[in-house]
């Protein structure tokens, strides 16, 4: 997708400043392509720890205070991410039953867009739960 985003981006430019003729619907699939980017890949960034830490208040806990503001922090995280699960899969079928499309170039039903949000969750949702689990047994 990274590949398609960047092929897209760079044709795009190309074609609109040097042939004054852009890519219509470019602009709509990168936008696609970064939603899918970021819900398919935030399970796997939170299991590498590679998510962004602002950690100024839990420097300087002990270990045990740090584990239970961790534990803490998995919970709101688990709490938000099916929240995403249950109403992006709400959103998702509405849209879905009722037809809606994206009134573009391309017209793309806004279901294929927002899909994306509950399908990513999922996986989040189940490694907050592993992460916060094996922090529990500890």
């Amino acid at each position: 997708m990274m590949i398609g985003l960047v092929v897209i981006v760079c044709s795009d430019n190309f074609l609109r400043y040097f042939l004054n003729a852009p890519l219509v619907w470019g602009n709509e699939v990168t936008e696609l392509l970064l939603l899918y980017i970021t819900f398919l890949g935030t399970a796997w960034v939170f299991r590498e720890n590679g998510h962004v830490v602002i950690d100024v208040f839990t420097h300087n806990l002990d270990k045990r205070k740090r584990k239970i503001f961790d534990f803490i922090s998995y919970i709101m995280v688990a709490i938000v991410t099916w929240v995403l699960v249950y109403y992006g899969f709400s959103a998702t079928y509405s849209h879905y039953k009722r037809g809606i499309y994206n009134p573009t170039a391309i017209e793309t039903p806004i279901w294929l867009a927002i899909v994306v949000i509950p399908l990513g969750s999922v996986p989040l949702f189940l490694e907050v739960f592993v992460k916060g689990w094996k922090l529990f047994k500890k």
